[in-house]
């Protein structure tokens, strides 16, 4: 009889990856809101269809919460993206690059589990994403692919000030990032703190 094999932190950190990688991704419908928008659309969800399950994966294990069982629309459109107040719609840009695509989806689809959790003072939609955004952006594509993410997103013109939360957000070591995030985790689904801990 052969001797069991031993399994250490390293074989479970591997079988994790594995099992989330076969998760189910949310269900999208990638909808052109104009006929000539139609190829980017046909070209998005083919991109999901080959790396929605990862994104999906590395944004739940970061937050630490799952993607609520709702179908997402995604409208592709000429206009900025951005999701709904509810989380149920997407709004993307016609003509992204296969990059400006992967962080741009991130991030949106970010929003989508940021809206799954509460608020504490001073909190708002894009501060609660980038309390885990950095970190799904760095398992997906590398520390050097989040780093360009965050640069291009400080520069964001608008009324929201962006480089001020990430500023904010990443002020906070990873380990910071992620006991403030627990704080905000709906008890109800069970990723609250755990009360005497």
């Amino acid at each position: 009889m052969a001797a069991p094999i031993p399994i250490d932190a390293r074989h479970w950190a591997l079988a994790a990856t594995w099992l989330a990688s076969c998760a189910a991704a949310p269900p999208l419908e990638f909808t052109p809101i104009r006929p000539d928008f139609a190829p980017s659309a046909a070209v998005y969800r083919e991109r999901w269809s080959e790396e929605g399950a990862r994104i999906a994966a590395a944004l739940e294990r970061a937050a630490g919460v799952p993607f609520p069982d709702l179908p997402i629309e995604v409208l592709v459109r000429d206009g900025a993206p951005m999701t709904s107040l509810d989380g149920r719609t997407i709004r993307l840009r016609a003509g992204y690059s296969v990059n400006v695509w992967r962080a741009t989806m991130t991030h949106e689809l970010g929003h989508r589990l940021a809206i799954t959790l509460g608020r504490a003072a001073g909190i708002d939609d894009h501060r609660a994403l980038y309390l885990f955004y950095y970190e799904a952006l760095t398992d997906l594509y590398g520390q050097g692919f989040a780093d360009r993410v965050v640069g291009m997103e400080r520069r964001i013109p608008g009324a929201y000030d962006y480089d001020a939360a990430w500023s904010w957000a990443l002020a906070m070591t990873r380990e910071e990032r992620q006991a403030l995030l627990a704080t905000l985790r709906p008890p109800r689904l069970g990723y609250g703190p755990v009360a005497g801990r």
